[in-house]
C-alpha cells in the first residue's frame, strides 16, 4: 500500500490504529520541513536587504581588487621584459665573449670585422693559389655566427662561395680551411727526399716532368711546384726572380708563393705570397703588425728609385717582415685559428715564429706559374732540381685576368 492510499484511509476514518499513527508521524515530519524552508527564505530576504544597503562598499572592494590585479600584471610584464633584456644585453654578450667573435672589431680598421684579417692571414700562409674576399658575418646569438666569404683561384680565376655556421666551442677537427698539404704534398716530399740525402733525379720529380714539359706547346701555361737545390733567404729568392726578369716581364714566368721551412720535421706547408699575387690589401694595427699586406710595401716604395740589387734587397727584406708579421698575428689569435682552421696540431704558428726567428726564413721551394720554356730554362740553369706539375691550361689567356697583365 502506498502512502497516498494510506493517507486516503486516514481521511475517511477507515485506517487502523497503527496506520493512523504512521500517517500522523509523516505529517509531523512534513510540517517540520516546511518550517525550516520558511526560515531559510526569511534569511535570504534579510541578506538581500543588507546587500542593497552596502552596494557602495562592494563597489569599493571590487575597485581595490582590480587595482591590485593590474599592479600584479604590470609587475609580471616588467619582470618578463627585464629577463628578456638581460638575456639580450647581458647574458648573450657574456656567453659570446667566451668564444671567437668574427664580427668583433679589435685588430684593425673600424669598417672591417676581425674575420677578414684572420682569413687573409690564414689563406696567405696556408693556401697557396687562393685568395679570400667578401667576408660577411652575422651574429645568431650566444657565440653562434653565420659566415660567408668568397675564394678565388689565382690560376683559373674560378670563384667559389663558402658558407658556414660557427658554433661556440664546436669547431671540429677539420675546421673550415683545409690547409693545402695535399696540393703541396709533392713539394714536401721533395724536401724530405733531400733531407734524407737522396737525389731528386731518380725520384720521379725531375726528368719525367722535364720530358713532359718539352712535349707541351709553348702556349701552355702551368701551375708547378719547384724545389731549389739550396735553401734561399727572402733576398736570395727575390734575386732569383730578378734573374728571370725577362720572362717575368713578358708574363711567361711568375713566382706566386714561397714555401718556408717552419719546423724541424717540416710536415706543414707554410709560406707567403709574393708581391705580385692578388691580395686584399687589408691590414690590422700597423704599429703592432707592420707589413701585414704588400700594399704597405708599395706605399714605402713610392718616390724611391732602385737598382736591380737594391730592389731585390728591399723586396726580400719586406717579404721576410711580411711572413713573420703573419705568423705573429696568428700566434696572437689562437681562438680564431681554432674556429676557422680547426684544432690541427701542426698549425703551431707560435712554434713556427720561434723557429724562423732562431734559424731564419729559409725558402726550399715555390709555386710558379709559367710557360714550358721558362721552366725548362730554370732546369737547364740548375736554378731548380725538382718540379711537380699541378695544373695545365691551354694558355695563360684562358686563366685568371690577373695572369694576362
Amino acid at each position: 500500500m502506498t502512502f497516498r492510499e494510506l493517507l486516503e484511509k486516514y481521511k475517511n476514518g477507515t485506517a487502523t490504529q497503527a496506520e493512523r499513527a504512521l500517517v500522523e508521524a509523516e505529517l509531523e515530519k512534513s510540517e517540520a520541513i516546511a518550517d525550516y524552508l520558511s526560515e531559510g527564505l526569511e534569511a535570504l530576504e534579510r541578506s538581500g536587504e543588507a546587500l542593497d544597503t552596502s552596494g557602495a562598499e562592494v563597489k569599493k572592494v571590487k575597485q581595490t581588487v582590480n587595482r591590485r590585479l593590474r599592479r600584479t600584471a604590470l609587475w609580471a610584464a616588467a619582470i618578463v621584459l627585464a629577463a628578456v633584456l638581460a638575456v639580450r644585453f647581458v647574458v648573450n654578450p657574456l656567453v659570446s665573449a667566451l668564444y671567437y667573435q668574427p664580427n668583433a672589431q679589435t685588430v684593425g680598421q673600424e669598417e672591417y670585422g676581425d674575420a677578414i684579417y684572420d682569413l687573409t692571414a690564414l689563406y696567405s700562409l696556408l693556401m697557396p693559389g687562393q685568395t679570400v674576399s667578401e667576408v660577411q658575418t652575422q651574429s645568431q646569438g650566444f657565440g653562434r655566427y653565420a659566415m660567408t666569404y668568397e675564394t678565388e683561384d689565382w690560376l683559373t680565376g674560378e670563384r667559389r662561395q663558402v658558407s658556414r655556421t660557427i658554433h661556440p666551442g664546436e669547431y671540429g677537427t677539420g675546421g673550415w680551411i683545409i690547409p693545402s698539404v695535399q696540393r703541396g704534398f709533392d713539394l714536401l716530399t721533395m724536401e724530405a727526399i733531400v733531407e734524407e740525402g737522396r737525389e731528386l733525379s731518380g725520384s720521379g720529380y725531375s726528368q719525367e716532368a722535364v720530358d713532359y714539359l718539352s712535349q707541351l706547346p709553348e702556349t701552355s701555361y702551368l701551375a708547378v711546384w719547384v724545389h731549389f737545390p739550396q735553401r734561399l733567404n727572402p733576398i736570395g729568392f727575390a734575386q732569383l726572380g730578378a734573374a728571370y726578369n725577362g720572362y717575368c716581364a713578358q708574363g711567361i714566368l711568375s713566382f706566386r708563393w714561397a714555401a718556408v721551412r717552419t719546423a724541424e720535421d717540416n710536415r706543414q706547408l707554410m709560406g707567403y705570397q709574393t708581391q705580385d699575387c692578388p691580395c686584399l690589401g687589408v691590414a690590422p694595427d700597423q704599429e703592432r703588425y707592420p707589413m701585414f699586406s704588400y700594399t704597405q710595401m708599395w706605399e714605402e716604395m713610392v718616390g724611391r728609385s732602385f737598382t736591380e740589387k737594391s730592389a731585390a734587397q728591399f723586396e726580400g727584406s719586406a717579404a721576410k717582415q711580411h711572413f713573420m708579421t703573419l705568423l705573429s698575428y696568428l700566434a696572437d689569435r689562437p681562438e680564431a685559428v681554432e674556429a676557422l682552421a680547426g684544432p690541427v696540431d701542426s698549425l703551431d704558428f707560435q712554434g713556427a715564429l720561434d723557429y724562423v726567428t732562431e734559424y731564419g726564413v729559409e725558402i726550399y721551394g715555390a709555386l710558379v706559374y709559367a710557360q714550358p720554356s721558362a721552366l725548362l730554362q730554370m732546369w737547364e740553369d740548375g736554378a731548380i732540381d725538382g718540379l711537380s706539375i699541378q695544373q695545365v691550361l691551354p694558355s695563360r689567356y684562358s686563366g685568371s685576368s690577373d695572369l694576362r697583365q
